[in-house]
């Protein structure tokens, strides 16, 4: 198990670039801003429900459901109504670096996550 922005990952297939994921969302994406993926995605819903903000708006998912995004589908995940979501993610060959979408434009997310982690060294420090 790896702790995730938001919950839990466990890899359940690991063959050359494709990725098969279990993914237990528990919480509202900590981290923040927005971000795309390395890969086109496939998402299959198990159980539960998330809610997915876009820059063009936000739409709740409920399982089940399977969909299909690009990797550069920008998004954010939050939880409805305190609840918790199940979902297989598929990556698809990796096409790109990913990153995170900041009111400064996009960081790629080695650089965004040592700058998070320079603030809250900064804000420990206070």
């Amino acid at each position: 198990m790896e702790e995730i922005n938001g919950g839990n990952r466990w890899t359940l297939v690991r063959v050359g670039w494709l990725l098969v994921d279990l993914h237990h969302f528990v919480t509202d994406d900590w981290l923040g801003d927005m971000h795309d993926h390395p890969a086109r995605g496939i998402s299959i819903g198990l159980f539960g429900k998330y809610r997915e903000e876009t820059p063009g708006g936000a739409r709740i998912y409920r399982a089940p459901w399977v969909r299909s995004f690009p990797a550069s589908h920008t998004h954010r995940i939050t939880m409805v109504d305190h609840g918790s979501c199940w979902t297989i993610m598929i990556m698809l060959k990796p096409v790109r670096t990913w990153g995170f979408w900041t009111s400064a434009g996009w960081k790629p997310w080695h650089e965004y996550r040592k700058a998070m982690e320079l603030e809250e060294i900064g804000n420990d420090s206070k």
